[in-house]
C-alpha cells in the first residue's frame, strides 16, 4: 500500500460520539428496536442446537472471517457476531463498553488506558490486553491486511502505524502495550475524535496469540479454526451455503443474550429467501427490486436507508477513460432517479456525489449531504443532451470524433448490482456510437478484477467504515489501496490535507465540500445509488440493528417470541 496523505485531525467532530470526549466509558448496552412486520411463522431451525433461533437469509457468502482479513459487509456481520473488541455499538451507532468496561484519556488526549473486564474466549482462556497488542501488531505487520491503513494518520492515529504500513518499517513498532492483563494502553500521533468509534470496527479485534499459532494455515479458514468471545460462536461453516451460529456460553455477558443461535442461510436470489420466509423457514431477508411491490403492503414488510454507496469507478489506463469529458458524459447521461423509482424501487435515493446520506453530521448539527453541491442530477432527455455534448467534446479531443467506442462494464450477479448493472448500459448506449460489453462476476472474483486493474468501468460499493465524510473521499487520494482506477490529482490531495489542517472543524467541513466539488469535477469516480434496506422482518424477532457505518449489522440483542 502507498503511502495515504494524512486526512484526520484534532479538529474533527465528534460526530455523535459522545465518549469520544469523556475520560471514562459506563454506558451499557440497549435492546435492539422492534422490527416491523406480522407474519405469524415461525422459523424452522436447521442447526444442532436447540431452543430459540432466528434464522438469517444473506445474498453474500462470507469472504474472510480472519480480522486482519475482512474488507466486506457480511465478514463484519458474521466476525462481529462472534468477536468483540475493546468497544461494540448500541443500536443508534454510538460506542458502548465491549471487552474493555471503561477506558480513560490523558489531557493531550493522545493516550488511551482501557480498562478490561473479565470475559473468556469460548476454550475458557482469559481475554488479555495482549490478545490486543497481538492481533494489531500482527495487522499492521501484514502486507496483505487492506484495512491496516485504519491503524495509521489515515484512520485512528496510532503512533508508530504509518511507519509500518507506508514506509514498510519491518521491525517498527505500535506505540502500544500490556501494562498488564487487564489493562491496554494506545499512544496516539495526533489527536483522533472519533478513534472510540473505531474501536468498534473488526480490524481493531482481539486475537489469542496461542490458539492463532497453534492452527497455522487453518486460521479462521473453517469454523474449527476461530475462537469466540462474542455473543455467538461458530459451529459449522458451509462455503457458498450456510454459516451456524451458537450462542457463546462462555461469553462475558451471555445472560442477557436471549436466543440459543443464529442459522444464516446463502442465497443470492432474494426470490428464492422471500418464498423461504412464506414458508416460515427464515426469519429475516433483504427483497430486491421484483419483489418490492409485491410485499410493500405486508405487515412484514420494513425499508430503510443504509449507508453504502454503489458508484461507478473508471479504469484511467483506458485512453477513451482517461478522458474527463468522457468520464462526465458517462456520469451525466444516467438517470439516476429512474433507476431507483422504477428499477430498484427498495428505497434506495439517487447520489451524483461521492458521499452519501445521513451518517455525518457537521458542527452545525446537519447532515453533511445538506451543504455540499448536487451533482450529476439531469433526467431524461436533459440528462442525454447534456451528455452528448461532453461525448462529443471528448472524441474531439482524442481526435477520434465520429468513431465507434467499446467499453466493458463488470458488476456482480446479485441485488441490486444486477438489475442496476442491466439500467446502466441502456443508458450508456444513448450516447453515440458507445458499446457497453457487460462483464458479470461473483463478488469475490469482482473485486480481484478490480485489484488487478482488469476493467473498464466497474460498478462497486463502499460502506462507511467511520462516522465521517473522508470514509469515502480519502479513497481517491493518490496511492490508497482502494484506488483502483489509479487516479491522481495533487490538487485534490492538496486539499483533503489542507481540510486535514484546518483550525476549526466549521473550516474543515468547509473544505470537505470542496474536496468533493473538485473530485465530482474530474469525475474518476461518480455515486449512482445509495442503497434502500427493503426488507421482510418476522415480527416475533426483534433486534436486528441495523448500522450505516461500520459492522452493518448487530446481533448480539436478538430476541424471539414464542
Amino acid at each position: 500500500m502507498k503511502k495515504l496523505l494524512s486526512i484526520l485531525t484534532s479538529g474533527a467532530l465528534a460526530l455523535s460520539l459522545a465518549a469520544c470526549s469523556s475520560s471514562s466509558a459506563s454506558t451499557s448496552s440497549t435492546t435492539g428496536s422492534s422490527a416491523a412486520g406480522s407474519s405469524t411463522a415461525d422459523a424452522t431451525s436447521t442447526s444442532s442446537g436447540s431452543g430459540k433461533r432466528v434464522t438469517l437469509a444473506k445474498e453474500n457468502d462470507v469472504i474472510s472471517m480472519d480480522t486482519s482479513y475482512a474488507t466486506d459487509g457480511m465478514s463484519f456481520e458474521m466476525i462481529a457476531a462472534t468477536v468483540e473488541g475493546l468497544e461494540s455499538m448500541d443500536k443508534d451507532g454510538s460506542p458502548i463498553p465491549a471487552i474493555a468496561e471503561s477506558y480513560d484519556v490523558s489531557d493531550d488526549e493522545l493516550t488511551y488506558t482501557f480498562h478490561l473486564r473479565d470475559a473468556n474466549w469460548d476454550n475458557g482462556t482469559p481475554v488479555t490486553a495482549d490478545d490486543f497488542v497481538f492481533a494489531w501488531e500482527e495487522t499492521v505487520h501484514n502486507p496483505a491486511a487492506e484495512y491496516a491503513y485504519l491503524y495509521t494518520q489515515d484512520g485512528a492515529c496510532v503512533e508508530g502505524a504509518d511507519e509500518i504500513v507506508y514506509d514498510e518499517k519491518a521491525d517498527g513498532k505500535l506505540s502500544i502495550k500490556a501494562v498488564d492483563d487487564k489493562t491496554f494502553e494506545v499512544k496516539l500521533s495526533k489527536k483522533c475524535p472519533y478513534f472510540i468509534s473505531l474501536m468498534s470496527f473488526p480490524v481493531f479485534y482481539p486475537i489469542n496469540e496461542e490458539f492463532f499459532k497453534e492452527q497455522g494455515d487453518n486460521y479462521a479458514q473453517t469454523a474449527e479454526g476461530l475462537l469466540a468471545n462474542g455473543p455467538y460462536k461458530l459451529v459449522d461453516w458451509t462455503e457458498g451455503a450456510s454459516l451456524t451460529l451458537d450462542k457463546n456460553t462462555e461469553y462475558w455477558d451471555a445472560d442477557n443474550v436471549k436466543v440459543d443461535g443464529i442459522d444464516v442461510k446463502i442465497v443470492p436470489e432474494a426470490s428464492t429467501s422471500a418464498l423461504d420466509f412464506e414458508s416460515g423457514n427464515t426469519d429475516f431477508t433483504k427483497l430486491n427490486s421484483t419483489l418490492v411491490d409485491k410485499y410493500k403492503d405486508s405487515d412484514s414488510y420494513t425499508s430503510y436507508l443504509e449507508g453504502y454507496l454503489w458508484y461507478l469507478q473508471y479504469n484511467f489506463a483506458n485512453e477513451y477513460l482517461a478522458n474527463a469529458n468522457i468520464r462526465k458524459a458517462i456520469a451525466t447521461v444516467i438517470d439516476r432517479t429512474d433507476l431507483v423509482d422504477n428499477v430498484l424501487k427498495d428505497g434506495s435515493i439517487a447520489i451524483g456525489g461521492f458521499v452519501p446520506k445521513d451518517f455525518a453530521t457537521g458542527p452545525d448539527g446537519k447532515d453533511y449531504t445538506d451543504g455540499a453541491e448536487k451533482f450529476y442530477t439531469e433526467v431524461g432527455q436533459d440528462a442525454v443532451d447534456a451528455a452528448t455534448k461532453f461525448w462529443e467534446e471528448g472524441l474531439k479531443e482524442l481526435g477520434k470524433e465520429g468513431e465507434n467506442v467499446t467499453l466493458s462494464l463488470l458488476y456482480e450477479p446479485a441485488d441490486p448490482s444486477k438489475p442496476a448493472a442491466e439500467f446502466i448500459q441502456s443508458q450508456l448506449q444513448q450516447l453515440p456510437g458507445l458499446t457497453i460489453e457487460m462483464v458479470s462476476q461473483e463478488k469475490e472474483n469482482r473485486i480481484e478484477k478490480q485489484k488487478a486493474r482488469d476493467f473498464d468501468i466497474v460498478l462497486t460499493r463502499w460502506g462507511p467504515d467511520y462516522a465521517d465524510p473522508t470514509t469515502y473521499l480519502n479513497l481517491m487520494v493518490t496511492g490508497n489501496s482502494y484506488n483502483y482506477g489509479d487516479y491522481s490529482n495533487p490538487a485534490y490531495d492538496a486539499m483533503i490535507k489542507d481540510a486535514a489542517d484546518a483550525a476549526t472543524p466549521e473550516e474543515r467541513w468547509e473544505k470537505l465540500h470542496e474536496a468533493e466539488k473538485l473530485l465530482m469535477e474530474d469525475s474518476p469516480v461518480v455515486g449512482i445509488f445509495q442503497v434502500g434496506g427493503a426488507t421482510l422482518n418476522n415480527p416475533k424477532v426483534k433486534g436486528i440493528e441495523s448500522h450505516s457505518f461500520g459492522v452493518p449489522y448487530i446481533y448480539k440483542n436478538l430476541e424471539k417470541a414464542d
